[in-house]
């Protein structure tokens, strides 16, 4: 007869103290993972993606402008009275930080209704700030040129990575306050 050891293994104790994360992180994976396929084997390159595209860049524009920049859109590309141009491409987007939230929320143990105003406040407030982030870019290489690539490629994006993991922290706190009561 085998030995049977009466203490659970590390790993047995560890599923079992933390099964509810496990399967909450296991979740938003999974989601996160559909909605990644779906956006490079399916929206990535279509014409729905280039309309998106212009429309990010439109607003840019229209934002800079608010502001007195004078600034011309061709296309995709702002370009300022300097010469200093932005393209808004693939990345400038900021789809899959949305895709984070989107899988974060939707794994969450709440009502489907939260869930929805969730996502739907969260992805305005995400692409408000990225309108923003593109419109940056464009004074920053215009004013401060040297400053570029660190906003570009570091500051920025945390950016917009903190302001989603803020959202989702205080919708979070929101739905449990509201479950609680």
């Amino acid at each position: 007869m085998p030995f049977e050891d009466s203490k659970p293994s590390f790993l047995n104790k560890f599923i079992d103290e933390n099964e509810h994360i496990l399967v909450y992180v296991g979740t938003a994976i999974l989601i996160f993972s559909i909605l990644q396929i779906i956006y490079f084997q399916i929206y990535l390159g279509s014409s729905l993606f280039y309309t998106y595209l212009h429309l990010c860049a439109n607003l840019s524009a229209e934002l800079l402008l608010f502001f007195n920049e004078n600034v011309t859109l061709i296309g995709r590309t702002l370009r300022s009275e300097s010469g200093a141009a932005v393209t808004v491409v693939e990345g400038c987007d900021a789809l899959r930080i949305f895709s984070v939230l989107i899988a974060a929320i939707l794994a969450f143990e709440a009502p489907l209704l939260k869930k929805f105003f969730g996502v739907s406040v969260g992805l305005v407030i995400l692409f408000s700030i990225n309108i923003v982030r593109i419109s940056l870019l464009l004074v920053i290489d215009t004013y401060l040129t040297e400053w570029f690539d660190l906003f570009h490629h570091t500051i920025l994006p945390l950016v917009l990575w903190f302001a989603a993991i803020i959202y989702f922290y205080l919708w979070g706190l929101g739905v449990e306050k509201n479950d609680l009561s």
